[in-house]
């Protein structure tokens, strides 16, 4: 992408000064009346070519980002877009990440360098994380459209927002990415409850305090940055996967084929933390008991996602 980069550089360069030349000569043929006024003309439809080639020099390549909270349904829709023709998607992508590590030794890990580079105590990591990433990001780009393909990412939301004590106001790769891309993004987004009893079954809760409301405290404010036509449910998309699936392609601008019904089962990509096999189908919830219920319904956070959503699940509840 860096040489790409500097040619769009040297190519706005050359037609700015063609530019100021053309302008030169349009001023000079406006004090010369004896000029032919086809030459005029011609000079005026250049000078528009030119400033149409330097806006279209100037803009910049889209990148699709999908973002999703873990134990939220994300891996299947992932492998639904990875399904769609020509799309290629990097799964759970983040520059900073430490998550992957855990404890004890380090992992063999040979082609991941910024994990290496924290194994090894290289200072100031994290910038390096970031110039890694990006570099990786955008060499893969340019790979990919050599071979017409279309680059999704489906960035670590988890990593941005439900992890420690504190948590970002905005995707981390997308912010890392903005000026280089124009990003197409969307959310998908599941039943808090839904994806917090996920969470705990999984011992993924890696916020605190480790309660319902602060869980949803950081999901309010990951969606936040969102308008609700970027957002899509993930119980809408269970209940009609081709016409939720062709929304998301739409946002995305990708290549809708409803085939991807049939292949997504064959795509590999990270995160198969819950449902497994080739049927998109809803699944019942399990009963609440009383001590969740009434964590769940005292949640203010809960309360603003359900209003702004249209999650009504409390209202039909089993308890124990």
């Amino acid at each position: 992408m860096s040489n790409l980069k500097q040619d769009i550089e040297a190519l706005e360069q050359a037609l700015c000064n063609t530019l100021e030349l053309i302008n030169s000569y349009d001023n000079a043929i406006a004090k010369d009346s004896t000029q032919n006024e086809s030459d005029f003309h011609a000079v005026t439809s250049l000078l528009e070519r030119c400033n149409q080639v330097v806006k279209q020099g100037a803009s910049k390549p889209k990148l699709r980002i999908v973002h999703h909270l873990a134990c939220s349904g994300g891996t299947l829709v992932s492998k639904c877009l990875a399904a769609l023709p020509n799309v290629h998607l990097l799964s759970e992508l983040h520059p900073t990440t430490v998550l992957h590590q855990g404890g004890g030794k380090p992992k063999f890990l040979p082609s991941d360098v910024t994990t290496q580079a924290r194994y090894a105590n290289v200072p100031n990591i994290e910038n390096l994380a970031w110039k890694l990433f990006k570099s990786n990001i955008t060499d893969t780009y340019e790979h990919l459209t050599h071979y017409s393909g279309t680059l999704v990412i489906r960035d670590h939301t988890h990593s941005d927002f439900c992890v420690g004590n504190d948590y970002s106001q905005c995707s981390t790769v997308a912010r890392l990415l903005a000026d280089d891309f124009e990003l197409l993004r969307v959310v998908t987004l599941r039943d808090p409850i839904d994806s917090y009893i996920s969470l705990v079954k999984n011992n993924w809760v890696h916020f605190e305090p480790k309660t319902f409301d602060e869980y949803c405290k950081r999901i309010w404010a990951f969606v936040s940055e969102y308008n609700d036509n970027q957002v899509f449910k993930y119980e809408d998309f269970v209940k009609s996967p081709i016409e939720e699936m062709r929304k998301i392609s739409g946002s995305l601008e990708l290549t809708f084929n409803d085939s991807f019904i049939d292949t997504f089962s064959l795509f590999k990509v990270t995160g198969d933390s819950g449902r497994s096999g080739d049927v998109i189908e809803e699944r019942p919830r399990r009963d609440l008991t009383t001590e969740e219920l009434n964590e769940f319904s005292s949640s203010e956070y809960y309360a603003m996602i359900a209003k702004r959503f249209n999650y009504r699940s409390l209202e039909n509840y089993k308890s124990d």
